[in-house]
């Protein structure tokens, strides 16, 4: 597909303004296809971005992702890690549609990536992540640290792990997800006197784009790589 000169494809990779040209919507065109035949979601699926140097710093949708591959300020991650510019990338897709989600352009199918890399983009953002009930459940991926059970959100608690009758500070150090069950258990003691070690030591994470997210599934798996505060 040849770029326009008089394109104007204007996207900022931390939620800035989302420019749309008529190219753009031309290109993409309304139609996209999911694993199943007929499914939508395609324009609306997370990406997650990378900047130059590999580190994650944001996740956008299909459509801010393309827009930044098409635009030449990123490039499209492959699931060995390889990375193709748009025009590279959209030849591909006509070899790979059933591997994951695609949108219709005018040139044909074009696959959504699930990583892309920015161009020139080297910084990471650092802002501080807050100590929330809601981030040391997304922190301990909604298991119990004493059961290993995994719950859902109305069904686990948070525990001291020194309990607080006894000092026990309310940290990220000292907090970890528990089911109600192992919380009741557990009572007032310390892990070692209730023989209920923990699966791992509760730590403050490290800032990643999840935390921006209220998660309702697994990354996808070649996230994985670079979401090491959240990812058990």
């Amino acid at each position: 597909m040849e770029r326009a000169t008089d394109a104007k494809i204007i996207v900022a990779p931390f939620g800035g303004p989302f420019g749309t040209s008529n190219l753009w919507r031309q290109m993409l065109g309304a139609e996209t296809r999911g694993p199943e035949r007929g499914t939508s979601m395609g324009l609306d699926s997370s990406v997650l971005v990378l900047n130059r140097l590999w580190q994650a710093v944001n996740i956008v949708n299909a459509r801010r992702a393309l827009a930044l591959v098409y635009g030449g300020r990123g490039q499209a991650v492959d699931d060995d890690y390889a990375v193709y510019p748009w025009e590279v990338w959209a030849n591909r897709s006509l070899h790979s549609l059933s591997i994951d989600r695609s949108v219709t352009t005018t040139s044909g199918p074009v696959r959504v990536p699930r990583v892309i890399q920015l161009m020139e983009y080297d910084r990471v953002p650092r802002p501080r992540l807050k100590f929330t009930r809601s981030n040391v459940y997304r922190r301990d991926r909604h298991r119990c640290q004493y059961c290993g059970s995994h719950q859902a959100a109305s069904e686990l608690t948070l525990d001291h792990v020194q309990p607080r009758s006894r000092g026990g500070p309310t940290t990220w150090r000292n907090i970890v997800v528990s089911c109600f069950g192992c919380n009741s258990r557990k009572a007032n003691r310390s892990p070692e006197e209730a023989g209920m070690p923990l699966i791992r030591e509760p730590r403050v994470p490290l800032w990643n784009p999840t935390a921006m997210l209220q998660l309702t599934e697994e990354p996808h798996p070649l996230w994985h790589p670079f979401l090491g505060g959240f990812i058990s």
